[in-house]
């Protein structure tokens, strides 16, 4: 994967975390015990703001950030999450977010569809191996990537615990 593409990814990754379905401080807007799965890497503070703006190829407007790698030994799952400054932002974000990747004759990811999920609008697509929900959620974007068998599962996980 080129380094065009890698930052591509990040930022669509950082904006669909940006939908979060969480609160103030520092603690995370999920819950990062995910049955089933294994926490293997957390990253938060600036340490998560520097890898979102670097996966959107240019400084995002985030106020927090966080990005929690999973597996089970097998197989990988990500969750990128990330605040906003308002809400009407973050659903800016994550359709700007959409509509660069759609355009994109390089983006990886194909078969965008877009799911209610009580009430939510969620927007699925595939890609790299894995299928990927983007979705906001107050001032959080949020973006999950798993294999299709575990992607319910960390929606109802995310939105439970947020």
């Amino acid at each position: 994967m080129n380094r065009w593409t890698r930052i591509y990814l990040v930022g669509v990754v950082v904006s669909i975390l940006l939908l979060a379905c969480g609160q103030g401080g520092s603690s995370l807007p999920f819950d990062p015990h995910v049955k089933g799965l294994k926490l293997v890497k957390l990253i938060r503070g600036e340490d998560a703001i520097k890898a979102i703006n670097q996966l959107h190829g240019m400084t995002i407007n985030v106020v927090r950030g966080f990005i929690a790698h999973y597996t089970d030994g097998y197989d990988k799952a990500t969750i990128w999450a990330s605040e906003a400054t308002s809400e009407d932002l973050a659903k800016r974000q994550v359709e700007v977010m959409i509509d660069k990747m759609k355009k994109s004759i390089r983006s990886p990811f194909s078969h965008y569809r877009i799911l209610d999920v009580n009430g939510m609008r969620v927007i699925a697509f595939d890609g790299m191996g894995q299928v990927h929900y983007v979705f906001e959620h107050k001032k959080w974007v949020y973006w999950i990537s798993a294999d299709a068998g575990r992607m319910e599962m960390l929606l109802k996980h995310v939105c439970r615990t947020g």
